[in-house]
């Protein structure tokens, strides 16, 4: 056999063996995508809308079917997992670097505008002069009365570099300012204060874990800490309302108190490559101290992470209220049209294989969370402080006497005084609110069929409206300390207002240093 013969046969069994090869893996692949329950009804599905399309004799909104199959497939998911459109996916991405471009503003709506809740320290709007309460009322040519929050911040928001024209409400003086302002790069406020109290206790609150969360935080414990580090007695870590952020966040702020090498968490998934188990990377830089860690039913995700991790590891005391109940890992898929899925990939555990949640119920909303060592009933979870913090009585009265509450003394006398004017206020201000008891006594007292009975509900609903009547004197310390917190923040900036009427004054960091001292 001549070369030119064995290389012609060798050719054709190798390309007989790939086709047979290819004829095998095609086969394969049928199997897998019959078997397959996913794509076999997509497929019907598919072909369903393709008969309707050709054969049914009405019009069909197309568009809304779709949309409705679509979240009905998420429907049979946990809560966290869902669609995502591409602005929303494209902001998620922006924010992934620990900032966004704007004015440096955080706002609510208002049947004007946008109402200015808080300002950031140095930033475009508060170099313009934008103070908290004043309300945006117009961007360039465009009044923003009538839209939607989501449609004016879009307006606000921009390419960083451009400049805006605002025309400005300011409620607390009647004034109306047109200001120039130029959109910047804003970097995220992970911590609005950290210090250490008189009784050598360093506070520190934490907002978020977006990037640069952890570096934030080293910073101000290096800083408090390190100098001085016998004077300091430990750390209350404050984690309230913090809904999470980046795992990698959380994992390096657990490094700055966990052993090297020593177990943090680790996560569960439907496959090995979502299921792994992180260990300390570094040796610890700070002293050890005594650690609270305050949480309460808005702390989620990272912050749970963070909080469970030192929980169970015996390394921290739990102050508060139970936490969200979020320990499901979110991955993010970008779809080829831009939008794209959130979708749940694993959960976390922490050490003794102890879940936020458990394996059997990942579509609850609420199921489990971090149990705390010391529960504390916050005065700011009540239904009447909540509804008068949401109709934003404290707020707009704070601005208005700002200065009269910053120059107070701040003692029982003048706390009584400025919560009675506080409730006037309130009160002129059509500021309504009627507990729970007395909305069933009235409903009783309305379903009465006898003279007896109505006459006992009558006397229930009246003793229950007298008793609503007492909220502004029974929680008059909490919202005189709140008065002061808000109106210092406005003419000083949060740091200020954190450090005199916070940080000193909340009556839960306290509770969380006793429990500390009794543990130790």
């Amino acid at each position: 056999m001549t070369d030119n013969q064995y290389h012609e046969k060798k050719s054709l069994i190798l390309t007989v063996l790939f086709l047979v090869l290819t004829i095998s893996i095609a086969g394969a692949m049928a199997v897998i995508v019959i078997s397959d329950p996913a794509v076999k009804y997509s497929q019907s599905l598919f072909r369903a809308a393709k008969i309707i399309r050709d054969v049914y004799p009405d019009p069909v909104n197309w568009q809304s079917a779709m949309l409705s199959a679509r979240q009905a497939i998420f429907d049979q998911l946990d809560p966290f997992s869902g669609y995502i459109e591409k602005e929303q996916l494209d902001q998620f991405v922006d924010e992934l670097s620990g900032g966004y471009h704007g004015i440096g503003v955080s706002v609510t709506s208002e049947e004007r505008g946008l109402l200015i809740i808080t300002v950031r320290e140095g930033g475009p709007a508060a170099v313009a002069g934008i103070l908290t309460g004043d309300i945006i009322t117009q961007v360039d040519s465009i009044n923003l009365g009538g839209l939607s929050s989501t449609e004016s911040i879009k307006i606000v928001k921009g390419e960083e570099g451009t400049t805006i024209i605002a025309k400005i409400l300011r409620p607390a003086t009647g004034d109306t300012l047109q200001l120039e302002i130029k959109r910047e790069r804003i970097d995220f406020l992970h911590i609005p204060y950290a210090g250490i109290r008189p009784d050598s206790f360093v506070y520190v609150r934490l907002l978020d874990f977006d990037a640069g969360a952890t570096d934030d935080l080293k910073a101000a414990l290096d800083s408090l800490i390190k100098k001085n580090p016998q004077a300091v007695k430990g750390l209350i870590l404050d984690l309230r309302d913090n809904p999470g952020g980046l795992f990698e966040e959380a994992r390096k702020t657990l490094d700055l108190f966990f052993e090297k090498n020593d177990f943090i968490v680790g996560s569960f998934g439907k496959s090995r490559w979502e299921s792994e188990e992180y260990y300390a990377s570094t040796e610890i830089d700070l002293p050890k101290l005594p650690l609270a860690i305050l949480v309460n039913g808005a702390s989620a995700s990272s912050s749970e992470i963070v909080a469970g991790a030192l929980k169970y590891s015996g390394k921290a005391v739990i102050v508060g209220d139970t936490t969200f109940g979020k320990g499901l890992v979110q991955g993010y898929f970008r779809l080829p049209d831009g939008d794209g899925l959130r979708l749940t990939i694993s959960r976390y555990y922490f050490e003794g294989r102890k879940f936020i949640n458990s394996p059997d119920r990942t579509k609850a909303k609420n199921d489990g969370g971090i149990i705390p060592d010391l529960y504390i009933d916050y005065t700011e979870n009540s239904a009447f402080y909540d509804e008068l913090e949401r109709s934003l009585t404290l707020f707009r009265f704070a601005h208005k006497f700002q200065d009269e509450i910053i120059a107070a003394d701040n003692c029982f006398e003048t706390r009584d005084l400025w919560v009675a004017r506080l409730k006037e206020f309130a009160l002129s201000g059509n500021f309504q609110f009627e507990s729970k008891t007395t909305e069933i006594a009235r409903y009783l007292e309305s379903q009465a069929e006898t003279k007896n009975m109505k006459s006992v509900a009558a006397s229930l609903t009246e003793n229950s409206r007298l008793a609503d009547k007492l909220y502004f004197k029974n929680f008059a310390n909490f919202i005189w300390h709140r008065l002061r917190q808000l109106a210092l923040e406005r003419k000083f900036g949060a740091y200020r207002s954190y450090k005199e009427a916070f940080a000193f004054e909340y009556e839960p960091i306290q509770l969380a240093i006793e429990a500390l001292r009794k543990r130790n």
